[in-house]
């Protein structure tokens, strides 16, 4: 499963209404964050996205939660979509997003460096 750690953790409920919604275009895709959730006791969020690809959309959601004191971002298991380099590079934008808004360097991922090239992320 696709997944990035970052170091440190975040407000969660403060994420759910601070991710940018601006579409990214990404090669011959397009990237966008929908909507999101918090879930009620603050401790995690889920992101609602589309991603276009070659005309076809594809209808990700991201789980961001605490992770061992750190925060992940990964594909919600129970949302079956493909695993497209697309989609893993939306990922990687929303880890760039929870940076800016104060979330710490990757720790670990398994998402390829030609993925995450461009991002700017620690």
């Amino acid at each position: 499963m696709p997944h990035i750690i970052l170091t440190g953790t975040l407000d969660f409920m403060a994420v759910a209404s601070s991710l940018d919604r601006e579409p990214q275009r990404w090669r011959a895709a397009v990237l966008k964050n929908e909507a999101s959730w918090h879930r009620s006791d603050g401790l995690a969020v889920l992101v609602e996205g589309v991603v276009i690809e070659h005309s076809r959309p594809l209808h990700p959601v991201a789980v961001i939660n605490q992770s061992h004191g750190d925060t992940s971002v990964r594909l919600w298991r129970l949302a079956q979509v493909e695993r497209t380099p697309a989609v893993q590079r939306w990922l990687a934008s929303i880890a760039r997003e929870l940076q800016r808004l104060g979330a710490g360097p990757i720790k670990t991922t398994n998402i390829a460096d030609d993925l995450l090239h461009g991002l700017d992320l620690d």
